[in-house]
């Protein structure tokens, strides 16, 4: 089976995605994506106008990594990423987790919260994304820049109160891997897993390349700054044929651990709740930090089903295991505490790309102007 990856060279979830394709040496062909490839193959494939996306030779597709990741490790068992033990394979997933909707608000903020790093990537994006329109590049880059800023950063909580407090995750995090890659070359030990990917999402394409945050990972976090390229070329590396033992029970992982019981899952928990409620926006604080105005995203209300899915099919004394490792009892409240009912929400689940039957005129003008919106039941 060969692939073609639809990617962009600046996403989250690109590299992300391509970073454990490298891992596991699959190959595949890049695509890099404009409006046009966006709308007239991206599009029409997935109900997405977002990367990355993959395509099988045989025309199947498939749009969001995480089930995206679990799919290719059933179907390429070699070079495996996820941990043998129940503890580890729940504490990984919900790492990941972590890593996808949590520390996406520092990472955006980092892009896009000070002109000369959000005039960079601004310039990019244009570049990379007026191939093959009328568009200037100029034109784009600047709506693209615009539109980061109001969505993903004012749009997602950060205001001058918090701004401070957000972007000061960022060092926060840089402090927690630094400390876990001081005994390993990787975050679990001697080859990487699902764990480094997670934190590829965050560490490499947005603060590892982009000026701003990669100046002060290199002046802070020398490991952090050395472990990308290590994740990023461990293709050469020869790996075991399965990732043994538990390294969560290293102390270095009780800070990530307990931000994700003290903060994260209770975000999820509220997240949930405002969705079953109908409403659009909700307010919180969470580790610390208060955040006006939150959207309601309805894709973190499936994460969270799908964590507490995974926690309920723990046996026993793996679920207490988990639970000692939180050591927060709001932490576990939020993955066994039954949910209001959504209808038709659903936990994450494994299925291929769903193609949309016919796209009008008026469809592909929202996409082409306004992309598809990120808070429904699916993401990339």
């Amino acid at each position: 089976m060969t692939y073609t990856v639809y990617l962009s060279d600046v996403s989250y979830f690109s590299g992300k995605l391509e970073a454990a394709l490298r891992v596991k040496r699959i190959p595949y062909r890049r695509v890099t994506v404009t409006p046009e490839i966006l709308l007239d193959e991206v599009l029409p494939q997935t109900g997405w106008m977002k990367v990355p996306a993959l395509r099988r030779d045989d025309g199947e597709w498939r749009c969001d990594t995480t089930p995206l990741l679990d799919w290719l490790e059933q179907a390429h068992p070699d070079r495996p990423l996820m941990p043998a033990s129940p503890v580890a394979r729940f504490l990984s997933r919900l790492v990941e987790d972590y890593c996808d909707e949590w520390q996406w608000r520092p990472a955006m903020l980092w892009r896009w919260g000070w002109d000369d790093n959000a005039r960079y990537l601004g310039a990019r994006l244009g570049v990379e994304l007026s191939r093959g329109t009328p568009h200037p590049a100029w034109l784009m880059g600047l709506y693209f820049r615009r539109r980061q800023q109001r969505v993903f950063v004012r749009g997602d909580g950060v205001r001058p109160h918090n701004r401070d407090a957000v972007a000061s995750l960022y060092p926060r995090a840089l402090q927690w891997l630094d400390a876990l890659l001081a005994e390993r070359p990787f975050l679990l030990g001697a080859q990487p897993s699902r764990v480094d990917i997670a934190w590829m999402g965050p560490m490499f394409r947005h603060y590892a390349q982009d000026p701003r945050p990669a100046a002060l990972m290199a002046a802070t976090a020398p490991r952090v700054w050395a472990w990308v390229s290590r994740v990023w070329n461990s293709g050469d590396r020869p790996m075991a044929a399965a990732l043994a033992g538990d390294a969560f029970d290293d102390p270095a992982w009780q800070p990530v651990l307990a931000d994700i019981g003290q903060a994260y899952l209770p975000y999820l928990l509220d997240n949930h709740h405002a969705l079953a409620c109908g409403a659009r926006h909700f307010s919180g604080v969470y580790g610390g930090i208060a955040y006006p105005q939150l959207p309601v995203v309805a894709y973190r209300a499936r994460c969270l089903l799908s964590l507490q899915q995974a926690f309920a099919a723990l046996p026993s004394a793996a679920r207490a295991t988990v639970a000692a490792r939180l050591a927060d009892r709001g932490a576990v409240a939020a993955l066994a505490t039954p949910l209001p009912p959504v209808p038709g929400l659903s936990p994450v689940d494994l299925a291929p790309a769903r193609p949309i039957a016919r796209l009008t005129p008026v469809q592909r003008l929202r996409a082409y102007f306004g992309g598809t919106p990120w808070d429904r039941f699916q993401k990339t």
